[in-house]
């Protein structure tokens, strides 16, 4: 598969090597596709730099990993190349509690939306294991297909589990869902060696 990585930081960064191990295509989504250190990072991976809107084009499936309050903007400057794409919303809120702000604009501009990736440190995706013991993710949006082929991405970054949340009217609690991870990672003084799993009895 044809990945875009829009935001190649942290978490956008790991993801992209994840999925570049596990055999996809990956393309980063540049505002300067000429910069000397993106070019120097992707081509040690086997990834390849193009501008946003030219690696957008070719995707087929496109991570947004950028600071969650750029989202509405980019959305709209990307125009009608989201649309019919399959987009990961990897951003933290950047609206009210209890809103989703970037996840309803990417929506708006035609993507076939899954918020996923937001809620753990990028630490938890360069290694999800603790022990024996393997870290979940977890997901929200209103296409079951998209879910699918997410889950299988989520799969291939090492993760046990992608537990579905449910439809779009669910990306708000996925939101905030991120919060607790921050509030015991940084505010509670935890550490960013910490992850959610789901246990049944």
């Amino acid at each position: 598969m044809t990945i875009t990585i829009i935001g190649a930081g942290n978490i956008g960064g790991t993801l992209a090597e994840k999925w570049k191990a596990a055999g996809h295509d990956i393309l980063i989504g540049a505002r300067n596709p000429s910069d000397e250190e993106t070019l120097k990072w992707a081509q040690g991976i086997g990834a390849r730099v193009m501008t946003t809107a030219e690696a957008v084009q070719a995707a087929e499936a496109i991570l947004i990993a950028t600071p969650g309050k750029v989202v509405v903007d980019l959305a709209a400057g990307l125009g009608d190349a989201l649309k019919g794409k399959l987009v990961m919303d990897a951003t933290n809120m950047a609206g009210s509690l209890g809103t989703a702000p970037g996840f309803e604009a990417l929506k708006r501009a035609g993507g076939d939306v899954v918020k996923v990736f937001n809620c753990t440190g990028w630490e938890n995706l360069a290694d999800v294991r603790y022990g024996d013991q393997v870290a979940d993710m977890f997901m929200a949006g209103g296409s079951e297909g998209a879910k699918d082929t997410v889950r299988e991405l989520v799969k291939a970054v090492g993760f046990m589990e992608c537990h579905d949340l449910g439809g779009d009217d669910r990306v708000p609690i996925l939101e905030g869902f991120a919060l607790v991870w921050i509030d015991l990672a940084i505010f509670q003084k935890m550490g960013r060696g910490i992850a959610f799993k789901l246990l049944r009895r």
